[in-house]
């Protein structure tokens, strides 16, 4: 058998990756705070001649760009307008969100929709009844006290976080830094996903008709493998 046939199938196994990347994306393009994953690809040569290229995944990046900033007026969505996440509380650890559509439990504790707590300066942040509000640095006031500031966070080096459902989580040993002095808190406003639907539209069928022309590569070196072959048993 011809080994190109393997070249091919490395690409559309790359292709069909590239289509699931792709379709989680629009899947999450009304997602608040939703960022966009890109897979990245690399040549691998997997002889010592070095006479074939195999395609290979390197790795899915995220790309951390601000979304759009959508007002709602709701006083319980926050969104982060510049670097950083929202800290939370999750039954792992602590997570990491743009997500700043939040609720209220029945004990008063600020809650992201999947019930995880949000984190301030001292602790999971628990209203007192009456009119919530915060400033630009996240200060928050509820029922006329102050109840200190959202804890925000963020990393020197974003790859560290591996997104769970609609939170990040950091790896181990990755130190949470502030957040810059120009990151700023918007009550009202919540983040819509960064994903452009447009884009990712034509991309995915961009990879579909790359997939189809490795499909056809693999059927055609079968084609004349089973025809070499059969060449072979006619002269013998």
């Amino acid at each position: 058998m011809d080994k190109g046939i393997y070249v091919a199938l490395s690409g559309a196994v790359l292709q069909e990756r590239r289509m699931e990347v792709l379709t989680d994306n629009l899947a999450n393009v009304n997602t608040t705070g939703y960022k966009g994953q890109k897979p990245l690809f690399e040549a691998s040569l997997p002889d010592q001649f070095r006479i074939r290229n195999f395609g290979r995944l390197g790795e899915v990046a995220t790309d951390y760009t601000q979304g759009v900033l959508q007002k709602t007026e709701r006083k319980l969505d926050f969104a982060v307008r510049g670097d950083g996440f929202f800290v939370v509380e999750t039954p792992t650890g602590k997570g990491y969100t743009r997500d700043g559509s939040f609720t209220v439990g029945t004990g008063g504790e600020l809650l992201t929709r999947e019930g995880y707590a949000v984190l301030g300066e001292n602790g999971p942040v628990k209203l007192e009844p009456g009119e919530v509000t915060v400033d630009a640095l996240g200060k928050l006031n509820s029922g006329g006290k102050t109840l200190g500031a959202l804890r925000l966070g963020t990393f020197s080096d974003l790859t560290v976080l591996r997104r769970e459902g609609n939170v990040y989580k950091a790896a181990p040993g990755a130190t949470e830094l502030p957040v810059s002095p120009n990151t700023q808190v918007e009550q009202g406003y919540i983040e819509t996903s960064n994903v452009n639907a447009v884009r990712a539209m034509t991309t995915m069928i961009e990879a579909q008709r790359s997939y189809e022309t490795h499909s056809k590569m693999i059927q055609s070196i079968d084609d004349l493998t089973r025809k070499s072959i059969d060449e072979v048993g006619r002269a013998s």
